[in-house]
């Protein structure tokens, strides 16, 4: 295992599985399941992880399409070994920004009402570089304000032609107030809402673009979206210069982008 790869272990070890007295497994694991089962599309996989000793509670078995690894014996220093290695240092920096903002920005309690995003890349067990979309959301919490367990969902999103970004979004999943787009980059890290509610893109799109530029994010040609929508092509190309045009994007593909970062695709 590299270098790494075991800071980033030693990071989780020291932000959260110290300050755990107690193992508890998850109680709902077959419910979630389920529920993964009916709603996350595409090639992905995700996992349970326990914060108390850092095992994994579930394995989905969709990570077997990335690693050489058997779901029901992996590690998670299994799981981590598949970054790129040019990536380990900003997924590190990533993962040091969601522990400042579970432990500073928001109190224990509000935290399983955030999914947390960032992009990265890992090299299959096929030696293909994919872009991954993860996706975080805490489960639960102890009285004491530990963070007990965790979703880790990844999803590949190569094949919409994104850009990884060297951002974390934290999203509210109840309407309460979101960061986007957090710089890894910036000398000191600090969080603000820096967007009006209304400049929020799902406050700008209507529901009918965010269907074109979720049918966009598949790949789909403007015949395809038009075919699938019940409208003519020239109503589809219509639409997307208004979107770009009042979202002041200069392409489709860095709408995409910003739309995942913002949990709204």
């Amino acid at each position: 295992m590299s270098a790494g790869i075991t800071h980033l272990v030693d990071l989780w070890k020291e932000g959260y599985s110290n300050h755990i007295e107690n193992y508890k497994p998850y109680q709902a694991v077959e419910q979630l399941k389920h529920i993964a089962a009916l709603f996350i599309p595409g090639e992905f996989f995700y996992f349970i992880l326990n914060m108390h000793n850092l095992e994994l509670e579930y394995v989905h078995p969709g990570v077997q399409q990335f690693i050489d690894v058997d779901p029901k014996t992996a590690s998670i220093e299994n799981l981590l070994s598949s970054i790129d290695p040019d990536d380990v240092e900003t997924v590190k920096a990533k993962e040091l920004l969601l522990k400042e903002f579970m432990e500073n920005v928001v109190p224990p309690t509000e935290l399983p009402s955030y999914k947390m995003l960032y992009m990265y890349r890992i090299k299959d067990r096929f030696g293909k570089y994919r872009t991954m979309l993860l996706q975080v959301n805490v489960l639960s919490v102890s009285e004491k304000g530990t963070i007990e367990h965790i979703l880790s969902v990844h999803t590949d999103i190569s094949f919409m032609g994104v850009q990884k970004t060297d951002t974390v979004s934290f999203v509210h999943l109840n309407g309460g107030k979101s960061f986007y787009d957090v710089n890894i980059n910036s000398d000191k890290l600090f969080f603000e809402e820096d967007q009006d509610a209304e400049d929020n893109l799902d406050k700008q799109l209507t529901k009918r673009e965010i269907e074109i530029i979720q049918l966009s994010s598949r790949g789909y040609s403007v015949h395809k979206i038009a075919y699938n929508l019940n409208i003519t092509e020239s109503t589809v190309r219509t639409h997307r210069k208004n979107m770009l045009k009042k979202t002041q994007y200069s392409s489709m593909r860095k709408l995409v982008t910003k739309c995942l970062m913002e949990g709204i695709i």
